[in-house]
């Protein structure tokens, strides 16, 4: 078996990794992302440099739903494949309707009819963490959730016989999420699963270089105090606070928050209206209340457990998680906070703190978008909104206005990328108003049939700009490394594998994160070799103690395999 790091190397975007066996003849790739924001995406996105080719790929793995794993799915169909994509059965469902919008972009290079083609297979149709799933003869595949988005996982590939003890496996983390079993981050998921010992493992290092403050970022209560400030901020002004967020796991990560500030004191807040605008994140709110709905049976010692629920709603309530009667609420509370219904009135729990007792819906869809925009007299208002950058969708239609008007908030929460509207926005948070009137340039979104919409000079805006901490859906160094060593109750210390390739991260998180797994590796005495590739042309044979080999040296040794082997057919035909 051989692997080959397609991308992303040196990058954060277009994850894409080749791997075959020509003896096999198993070809396969590990997700098919679009690169966003690389100075060559053009080329990648276009899929006609591709060093392989879809007509001869058998089938995809897909860790998870987001774009820069999954976005170039649709077009690898168009030029070609026709096999499977292999994931849970929650990636498949957030992919698509992620794919359907990209596909209806400006210039995007595939449409829905590609989409279509796509043919999604989940073992057993539904997602099963920790199972062994055939893939061919002798070439296996296993599940372990990530605690990156919903459905996200990372991914063990097997191959060889096992009886004859010639198997070997490496996993691939995917996006790992931020956090550990009783020290979970974000409101709703489960922690990410250390998975079982492999050979070798590929690690992301996105943020491989960061170490986030326990007491800041890492911290929930920390992060609703900032709402909570926020809040308090246009009750004083009767402005809008407008946050921008991205569809998939941040638009359902704040509503909980926001839940959960106005639950903690109702009559404080009852006279703030909130929005959600965002028809994505609407369809991926029944996605997610489904998955947390999700059970899996411990087949050696039948207990049951959830697939992506996570403790920390039970903590938050104050709930217990193995009484049926309180997993019942918190399911409920979970339907309240991710519907789209004032009218569902207060939860009135018979259990639980004060929190839970006072949970109630308090998110209105939009309807008439432009009149809600343009209303400014009828008091203070919290709208949730894609796009996450600031950039398109409902946002290039809420943000011309807000940052005009210095009673407004705009609360960015979360990464946006050089030259988007976000990252624009949040140059101006620490730049007086007196400041702003003096700057050149200016804000411009794009209209939705991809030309020039709204503009907004620089020395027009008004409202005050923030970041909102604390909603990364990435591990940071510590969680990285943790998730690749395990302490089991400080008493089996051991690695996940003793060989591990670093990709999907910049050359500084990368090397970053590769001298904190050295040093870990060096405090627990064990051996561990950590690689990171810097060329998309290398192949590392993987029956080989991942031996380094070029394309012109594989070439080489392919041609001289092919040699031998017609000289022995000519001696078998000889005689």
């Amino acid at each position: 078996m051989e692997i080959r790091f397609v991308g992303p190397l040196g990058k954060v975007t277009g994850s894409c990794t080749w791997m075959r066996d020509l003896v096999e003849g198993w070809n396969f790739l590990v997700d098919c992302g679009m690169q966003q924001g690389e100075y060559d995406e053009d080329t990648w996105n276009a899929g006609t440099r591709w060093p392989f080719d879809p007509l001869e790929l058998k089938f995809v793995v897909l860790t998870h739903a987001h774009i820069d794993h999954s976005g170039l799915l649709p077009l690898l169909y168009r030029l070609g494949f026709d096999g499977e994509v292999w994931c849970s059965a929650e990636t498949a469902r957030i992919a698509e309707i992620l794919l359907r919008d990209a596909a209806r972009l400006p210039g995007s290079r595939y449409d829905e009819a590609d989409v279509d083609r796509i043919r999604w297979r989940t073992p057993g149709g539904k997602t099963q963490l920790g199972g062994y799933h055939r893939l061919d003869q002798d070439l296996l595949m296993r599940f372990f959730r990530s605690g990156h988005i919903v459905g996200a996982t990372s991914v063990t590939i097997l191959w060889g016989k096992p009886k004859s003890g010639g198997q070997k496996s490496i996993v691939f983390s995917g996006d790992v999420g931020p956090g550990a079993e009783d020290r979970e981050v974000l409101p709703f998921l489960r922690y990410p699963q250390n998975p079982a010992p492999a050979t070798y493992a590929v690690l992301e290092s996105t943020y491989g270089g960061v170490v986030r403050v326990a007491k800041g970022e890492r911290n929930p209560e920390a992060r609703r105090e900032r709402l909570s400030r926020l809040l308090d901020r246009i009750l004083e002004t009767g402005g809008t606070l407008a946050i921008p967020a991205f569809s998939v796991g941040r638009t359902q990560d704040l509503m909980f928050d926001l839940h959960m500030v106005v639950a903690n004191d109702p009559l404080r807040y009852r006279a703030i209206r909130f929005y959600m605008d965002s028809p994505t994140a609407m369809q991926v709110n029944g996605i997610t209340l489904d998955a947390l709905n999700r059970t899996q049976t411990d087949a050696r010692t039948g207990k049951v457990r959830p697939v992506w629920l996570g403790k920390q709603l039970f903590r938050d309530l104050g709930l217990q998680c193995h009484e049926p009667e309180h997993v019942d609420l918190v399911l409920e509370v979970s339907r309240m906070t991710l519907s789209i219904d004032r009218a569902e009135g207060d939860l009135a729990a018979a259990c639980g703190n004060t929190i839970a007792t006072r949970w109630r819906s308090i998110f209105s869809p939009v309807g008439n978008r432009e009149a809600l925009v343009r209303e400014v007299t009828k008091g203070p208002r919290v709208v949730v909104m894609s796009s996450g950058s600031g950039d398109g969708g409902p946002a290039a239609s809420w943000l011309p206005l807000v940052v005009r008007d210095e009673r407004n908030i705009v609360a960015m929460s979360g990464y946006c990328g050089k030259g988007t509207i976000g990252n624009a926005l949040s140059a101006l948070e620490s730049v007086p108003l007196d400041q702003r009137r003096l700057q050149a340039g200016s804000l411009t979104w794009r209209s939705p049939d991809g030309g020039t919409g709204n503009s907004v000079p620089l020395s027009e805006v008004q409202a005050q700009v923030c970041h909102l901490e604390g909603y990364s859906a990435h591990a940071d160094q510590s969680d990285l490394v943790d998730w690749m060593f395990e302490n089991h109750k400080g008493i089996l210390k051991q690695s996940i594998a003793p060989t591990i390739f670093l990709q999907h991260g910049d050359d500084e998180q990368r090397g970053s994160l590769a001298r904190a797994l050295a040093k870990r590796a060096d405090e627990w005495k064990l051996e561990v070799d950590v690689l990171l590739p810097d060329d998309a042309s290398q192949w590392f044979d993987l029956d080989r103690g991942g031996a380094s080999l070029r394309v012109a040296e594989k070439r080489k040794e392919l041609e001289a395999q092919i040699a031998s082997l017609q000289n022995a057919l000519a001696k078998l035909k000889a005689a």
